[in-house]
């Protein structure tokens, strides 16, 4: 699976299109008084304006698998990284990967991450954001799980792994060589390296298997 666009609304809408137009210098395809889109690698990110409801998203970017130290270096120099228990950076056995996090200016909890497996090198010496591949992960938050996960199952998006169905797990739903995943979960987790729980935000995954909208518009 990959993620083709990704539709999500923010509030602070112009500090958050700026953030991520001049800090994290993704280029700029389009803009209107309430949208933004972005090319993100081989992702668009398409931000809409909501003053109102402040709702607030995980997602993830893949970069280039042996630049992680440098991709560190280059953003502890524009944002605060987030931590979790004290460690600023996590490494992941079972997805051989390493991550890193912080907020945008609308709340939502963005990572990069290394995959060692299965994102691709680069022979860059230093990070910048043509290291970024694309859209790694977006969190899909909903109480209607199962019936999204029959869903997605349907558009021949299964589990990491081909794991059955669980009631409260968070669900990874793509295919591990492809390091690109659908993270779908109940309302009420904790989001890692934050205090901030999942929510019931509207938002549209067109992947190349098809389009994804929260169950609960």
């Amino acid at each position: 699976m990959k993620i083709k666009n990704l539709e999500i609304f923010v509030s602070h809408f112009n500090q958050t299109v700026s953030f991520y137009k001049d800090i994290l210098q993704f280029k700029r395809l389009a803009l209107t008084d309430t949208l933004a889109t972005f090319q993100v690698g081989e992702s668009i990110l398409t931000l809409h304006q909501d003053e109102v409801n402040r709702y607030y998203y995980h997602f993830a970017f893949n970069i280039h698998s042996n630049i992680f130290a440098e991709a560190k270096e280059w953003l502890k120099k524009k944002v605060n990284l987030l931590e979790e228990n004290g460690d600023d950076e996590v490494y992941f056995a079972n997805a051989k990967a390493r991550s890193i996090y912080f907020e945008d200016p609308a709340g939502n909890i963005v990572e990069f991450i290394s995959r060692l497996e299965t994102s691709p090198e680069t022979r860059s010496k230093e990070f910048t954001p043509d290291n970024v591949i694309g859209i790694s992960e977006i969190g899909l938050s909903t109480n209607h799980v199962k019936e999204c996960f029959d869903y997605l199952l349907k558009l021949g998006i299964r589990q990491r792994n081909d794991e059955p169905f669980s009631k409260n797990h968070l669900h990874f739903m793509g295919e591990y060589k492809e390091g690109v995943y659908i993270l779908l979960g109940p309302v009420g987790r904790r989001w890692i390296f934050s205090d901030k729980y999942s929510i019931d935000a509207p938002l549209m995954i067109e992947t190349d298997r098809g389009i994804i909208k929260n169950f609960d518009e």
